[in-house]
């Protein structure tokens, strides 16, 4: 074999040795740590823990891995919205940016990997394109699920806070302070949605923090134009020692007019958006009760 010829393999060698040791030396040049992360030691030692994907046995060394490399993944617009999504869904599980990220980097291999298999069994080919394509749209599922679930959320504190903030005036006008009253709706039904974020709202003033603070964290977790609004109002009122009760039944008042205002706002735009489907409808109806005369007028010369 000429010199020229080994030559090119070894640097060909060289070079494909190194493409595929750079990448993995990267990614394992760091121990992973076999232990949970401190929250959820913490959650589990209080007997709070819950099984998630990170507590099951075979999935925990890859999500592990997995974490280590969502560490490194500096994308600051990303972050912010996986955490503001994790805080408005209320994050049952307990996961972090950087579990959650990890958890979408899962998906993109196994969505990549599946669909690419499948491609190749069936096309035999193109899996240069199918790969990045469908590992994308396979991380793209967890952002959107998770997005989905803040979205609902919110919404379904928006129709509750009306309600809840006229319960909780009732209660400050029977005597209560507004912890007491916040309290009380609590427990009388803690799996509203609202009612959890309140809970969380009271934990941060029982471990030191002011009710203004505590509101304010409130409003940053659960993004919403009208509970920003009644927080403020609050905090005012706070300050300036107006009765809290009547600033309550003023801004739950508010807030159903908002609604009726905005119901009428869009059972005024139905009537033009149907407008268009109803003209289609129509055509499609002229269509066909004429079609048949016109075809016999072009073949008869007549419509009888």
């Amino acid at each position: 074999m000429p010199t020229d010829s080994l030559i090119m393999m070894a640097v060909t060698s060289a070079f494909v040795f190194a493409g595929v040791f750079v990448p993995i030396y990267a990614i394992f040049r760091f121990p992973v740590p076999d232990e949970a992360p401190i929250h959820r030691q913490i959650a589990r030692a209080v007997g709070l823990d819950r099984e998630t994907l990170f507590e099951t046995p075979a999935l925990a060394p890859v999500l592990s891995l997995l974490v280590q490399i969502a560490k490194r993944v500096n994308l600051i617009g990303l972050r912010d919205r996986i955490r503001q999504n994790l805080l408005a869904s209320g994050n049952p599980s307990g996961y972090t940016v950087d579990q959650y990220i990890a958890i979408c980097m899962g998906s993109a291999v196994l969505v990549g990997s599946i669909s690419s298999a499948i491609f190749l069994l069936l096309q035999g080919g193109g899996v240069l394109l199918t790969l990045p394509l469908m590992s994308f749209l396979g991380f793209l599922i967890p952002m959107f699920a998770l997005g989905s679930a803040a979205d609902k959320r919110v919404r379904n504190v928006g129709k509750q806070l009306p309600y809840t903030l006229d319960l909780i005036a009732l209660v400050m006008a029977s005597g209560s302070s507004f912890t007491e009253a916040v309290q009380t709706l609590i427990r009388d039904n803690p799996d509203d949605d609202l009612n959890q974020e309140l809970a969380i709202a009271l934990s941060e003033i029982e471990y030191g923090s002011t009710r203004a603070a505590a509101m304010e964290n409130l409003a940053e977790r659960i993004p919403l134009e009208s509970l920003r609004s009644v927080i403020g109002a609050v905090n005012q009122a706070e300050k300036l020692g107006t009765p809290l009760s009547d600033i309550l039944k003023l801004q739950a008042e508010t807030l159903r007019m908002h609604r009726s205002v905005r119901a009428e706002k869009l059972s005024a735009s139905a009537s033009l958006k149907i407008l268009i489907p109803s003209v289609f409808i129509l055509l499609a109806v002229v269509l066909v009760i004429g079609a048949p005369l016109i075809v016999r007028y072009i073949k008869q010369g007549s419509l009888w």
